[in-house]
């Protein structure tokens, strides 16, 4: 084999690969030069973790407490749980705004553990002299993608545990499904899922960028892209029941608990009204509903439609499809993440060691 031109060596960073040609276990160098690289990034997660999983626990078990207070049902309006439950800075506000956190945690992920990986040896030209040890770069490839992804995974799997803990909580004492936005997104794993994904695919970004400040730009947009994508189309993923519901109910006792509305607004304006039917299922038109409540005013108007047995149309997702959603949600993630781990393995394969 023909002998390559040595790169120039960065300050700081060429000791680290020193070390490792003279240790005579290549995985053993590997991990200690995998912990040298990232060991900032790997304690701030830690730390961040350990922070974020105490926080949330304390604040479920302060919502349990209440919970338990008004006797294992929503808390009845002005008593002093509600109080504390509606207060700008209370355990659910709180809460809400935790778990709205979580939601990007994978893009840090992505971008501050998965990105660098590659692209850093890249912009500082240490990649030749990372892949002319003891190894090969596939083997340098996936040995740092198994120890980072195996700390990813231990660590989100954590969090994912304590969100999914909380959001129940927040479920119980404010009598909200969990079948849409931050709790929906935040149980069920998926946090885990979605982190394991999001750290290949900022590897792959990193791979094919070659550059920290682009590649971590497009994780971000490709993140948020994702996440638009996935609350616009996850509650269609599997075909919604239908029905029609009695006009003045609401959708608990109906639909069932946790149950997902997805259409079924009703419509009334001057001259038209839309989602209106009676008993029979016959669309009700604006001159047949004045016909069965001529007076039209806000206060009287639900009274008499419920009176003549007047429904609406809806479409929904009954509450006990939520861990179907969630395995179909992961299981794309995780699809994605491998598709993102054989693009990076390709990358590596073709990329020139002559180029740095």
């Amino acid at each position: 084999m023909n002998q390559i031109a040595q790169p120039p060596l960065v300050p700081g960073r060429s000791n680290d690969y020193d070390a490792v040609s003279r240790n005579g276990d290549g995985f053993a160098g590997l991990l200690w030069l995998t912990w040298r690289q990232h060991r900032w990034a790997l304690i701030g997660s830690v730390v961040l973790t350990a922070v974020l999983t105490g926080w949330m626990v304390y604040l479920a078990a302060d919502l349990k407490t209440i919970y338990h207070q008004c006797h294992n049902t929503v808390c009845a309006s002005g008593t002093s749980q509600d109080s504390v439950l509606s207060a700008s800075f209370g355990p659910f506000s709180i809460s809400n705004h935790l778990l709205q956190f979580i939601v990007f945690l994978p893009l840090m992920v992505g971008v501050f553990l998965g990105v660098p990986l590659l692209a850093r040896e890249h912009e500082q030209r240490t990649l030749l002299l990372a892949w002319c040890q003891d190894i090969s770069p596939a083997q340098w490839l996936w040995t740092k993608l198994t120890l980072l992804g195996i700390s990813v995974a231990a660590l989100t799997a954590i969090l994912s545990a304590a969100c999914d803990h909380l959001a129940h909580a927040m479920s119980n004492v404010s009598g909200g499904g969990m079948f849409a936005g931050a709790m929906f997104l935040d149980s069920g794993m998926l946090p885990l899922a979605l982190s394991v994904c999001w750290f290949a695919v900022g590897v792959t970004l990193g791979a094919a960028i070659r550059r920290i400040l682009p590649s971590a730009i497009a994780a971000v947009a490709g993140f948020m892209a994702l996440l638009v994508i996935v609350e616009w189309r996850y509650p269609t993923l599997i075909t919604p029941l239908s029905r029609f519901r009695p006009v003045g109910n609401d959708s608990g006792p109906v639909l069932g608990i946790n149950a997902l509305k997805i259409k079924g607004g009703l419509s009334i304006g001057p001259g038209q009204v839309s989602n209106l039917f009676d008993a029979s299922g016959h669309a009700v038109s604006y001159a047949d509903l004045q016909k069965s409540c001529p007076d039209l005013s806000p206060g009287t108007l639900i009274s008499c439609m419920t009176h003549n047995h007047l429904e609406t149309f809806i479409q929904y997702q009954p509450g006990n499809r939520i861990p179907e959603f969630h395995l179909i949600l992961a299981s794309g993630y995780l699809s994605i993440g491998a598709i993102a781990l054989l693009a990076a393995g390709l990358i590596v394969r073709h990329t020139s060691l002559n180029a740095g």
